[in-house]
């Protein structure tokens, strides 16, 4: 009688063990190919316009250097001038800011520092006023 009981118990145990197999694949119930309508697709970033932090650093750097008062500046001894964009969280210093005069625009050069989450980078610009109070970023490289 105990042979025919452990041969019972086997043979459900086997039988039940082919239950758990038994199934959709892992794959099946974690990828759902349902397609809803309630969610506009997000449009592809223009490859041309970059990385959208580096675009809305650039303008807060823009703006920090067109206010810069290299005169006061220069009589002080300074020539620092630190910015920040809460937008992205970066931050940096401008240094080496110079002035030159090319016919009737005005363009200043300068270096920066930006600091972020993923590092320190150093860039070198370039500044020009294209007319009625408003200023262009015509260089922004990394170095």
């Amino acid at each position: 009688m105990l042979r025919y009981n452990t041969v019972w118990l086997l043979a459900l145990t086997a039988g039940l063990g082919g239950c758990v197999v038994a199934g959709p694949s892992v794959e099946d119930t974690l990828l759902d190919p349902t397609v809803t309508g309630s969610v506009a697709p997000q449009p592809a970033p223009d490859p041309a316009a970059g990385d959208i932090d580096v675009v809305s650093d650039r303008r807060i750097v823009r703006n920090a250097v067109s206010a810069a008062d290299i005169d006061a500046a220069a009589d002080k001894g300074a020539g620092r001038y630190a910015w920040s964009n809460p937008e992205t969280g970066s931050s940096g210093v401008i240094t080496t800011l110079s002035q030159e005069r090319q016919g009737d625009n005005i363009c200043r050069s300068f270096e920066t520092s930006r600091q972020r989450f993923d590092g320190i980078a150093l860039y070198q610009g370039r500044a020009c006023a294209v007319g009625a109070g408003e200023w262009a970023l015509i260089e922004f490289t990394k170095r």
